[in-house]
């Protein structure tokens, strides 16, 4: 009996150590990063309280936030309100948002990315560290989207199409964050300030932003048919150009065209569908597809789900973009060939960001595979005096990626030309013309692109929009993608398209392509 109850005490007591072990390896090694960039982690918040913060910098080592203790608080400074929605925040009383909630922990010290010496602070107890970051943004071409949008709502998104490093994340309106990040006796005043301003500002619509996207979303269309083998770049319907006149009915339903003037509608194959922008010829290509290879490709192309701007565990979420109506797990299914027929030229109950968007364009530049965005480039050790600059010391440098395949590249090249056409074509260029670089002072570069004139219903201006990239000619590596919402803008060959024509080609004047 002694011997029972004996071994039976070694059991539990086996258990209870393994029960111990098991919760220390998970809240000390596997969870430790939660615990450590938690808002409501009494640690985290004294921690933020009192210690050094690092530094934050653009690509070429422009100091856009720093803090210095002062009183025993720690008080946050941005230098650039254009960088807030990305960068966020970081409030003593208010918690922290965007970048610098993702590298809380590496900014403050409480984690080193050296696994070693991690261990080490904790053993000897040593003071946290700061690190400072360093983003892939040049401020040069963040502040210039930022002021070719000027008063107007919308966002510019850029990306390099090769490595995912995001060039520019503009949302307008934007604020000052600098006011609610120091002293939390002073911050609400500030704080609510902006909470009580017109058009939301704290919303970031780079990536938390949802618009009909209109005809942007014929590039999507056009890439799931061609690769699906449903449509040729030579496949015409025969009763296209009649419809564009009296209209496309589809199950009882009366699908019209936009105004074409000054085109007069005829038998268009690909390219010159996509330059007058038929709204009839994709609905065509749209049922040709299918409602379940529809979805099926918008998935691939990252609609659906949520995105991430930088890895899983630091990485910032993008809002789903839908091409169906919102569902559990994504996208739902068509409802009818009238939903399908009318999301292929980007109305009905299609939903989108402008960093899907931007995505969007890139992976036709990437030749068909889409990129990993990221926008931290490397980690430092931290500069002492952050005005001069950021320290030689990289202590961990990160990237993106070329992606997984969307379409074949064979598929991509011929939506490539599409694009070019739909900027420099002859009828193209009345419509997106408008964003052929060569208007910017940059020469030798072609551009495809695509423009947006997104319907929102009676009395509401439509949102302007704009998706592209350069170099887009032959043999070329495109170095910039673009996406440009300009909410209630009107056409998007009025507004947006000049945006982003701009945009690239001050990328281009920058890193020294074209003259």
């Amino acid at each position: 009996m002694i011997a029972t109850n004996v071994r039976r005490l070694s059991v539990y007591l086996l258990l209870a150590f393994a029960s111990v072990s098991g919760a220390l390896v998970w809240w000390q090694v596997l969870d430790a990063q939660a615990l450590a960039t938690r808002q409501d982690n009494p640690q985290v918040i004294a921690t933020r309280r009192s210690l050094p913060r690092g530094s934050v910098f653009d690509s070429q080592g422009r100091m856009l936030a720093s803090s210095v203790v002062t009183d025993g608080i720690s008080r946050r400074t941005y230098t650039d309100p254009v960088f807030t929605h990305l960068l966020g925040y970081a409030s003593l009383r208010f918690g922290a948002t965007g970048v610098e909630r993702a590298w809380d922990d590496v900014l403050t010290g409480r984690t080193d990315p050296n696994p070693l010496r991690d261990l080490l602070n904790d053993i000897l107890a040593r003071q946290p560290e700061p690190h400072d970051l360093t983003l892939t943004i040049d401020q040069r071409l963040q502040d210039f989207a930022a002021a070719q949008l000027g008063a107007d709502r919308g966002a510019v998104v850029a990306i390099d199409p090769r490595t995912g490093a995001v060039l520019a994340m503009v949302s307008n309106p934007t604020y000052d964050a600098t006011g609610f990040s120091g002293d939390p006796a002073t911050a609400q005043a500030a704080f609510d300030a902006v909470a009580g301003a017109a058009d939301n500002p704290f919303l970031d619509r780079s990536r938390q932003g949802h618009y009909t996207p209109g005809s942007i979303m014929k590039v999507l269309t056009a890439s799931a048919a061609l690769d699906a083998g449903a449509i040729t770049p030579q496949t015409t319907f025969t009763d296209q150009p009649r419809e564009e006149v009296e209209g496309f009915v589809v199950n009882g339903f009366t699908i019209r065209e936009h105004d074409l003037a000054p085109v007069a509608p005829a038998l268009w194959d690909l390219s010159p569908a996509l330059q007058v922008s038929s709204n009839i010829y994709f609905a065509h290509v749209g049922l040709e597809l299918g409602a379940a290879r529809y979805l099926d490709y918008a998935r691939r192309f990252g609609f659906c789900q949520a995105l991430r701007i930088g890895s899983d565990v630091r990485g910032l979420p993008i809002d789903p973009s839908y091409v169906s109506a919102r569902a559990d797990g994504g996208c739902a299914p068509f409802r009818d060939e009238v939903e399908l027929a009318s999301a292929a030229f980007g109305q009905a109950a299609v939903s989108v960001t402008p960093m899907q968007m931007a995505l969007m364009a890139a992976t036709i530049a990437n030749h068909g595979a889409v990129p990993q965005p990221y926008v931290v480039r490397d980690l430092r050790s931290h500069a002492a005096t952050p005005a001069a600059g950021p320290t030689d010391s990289v202590l961990e440098s990160y990237g993106g990626g070329r992606g997984n395949p969307a379409i074949s590249s064979g598929v991509a090249d011929q939506v490539r030309r599409a694009m070019i056409d739909a900027v420099l074509g002859p009828i193209g260029k009345l419509y997106a013309g408008a964003g052929d670089v060569t208007r910017f002072g940059v020469s030798g570069v072609q551009t495809a692109g695509k423009t947006g004139t997104a319907e929102r219903g009676p009395g509401l201006k439509p949102h302007s929009w704009f998706i592209g990239f350069a170099p887009a000619q032959d043999a070329a590596l495109a170095s910039i993608a673009v996406a440009v919402i300009v909410e209630g803008g009107g056409s998007g060959s009025g507004h947006a398209a000049p945006i982003g024509g701009a945009v690239m080609a001050e990328w281009l004047k920058l890193v020294g392509t074209g003259g």
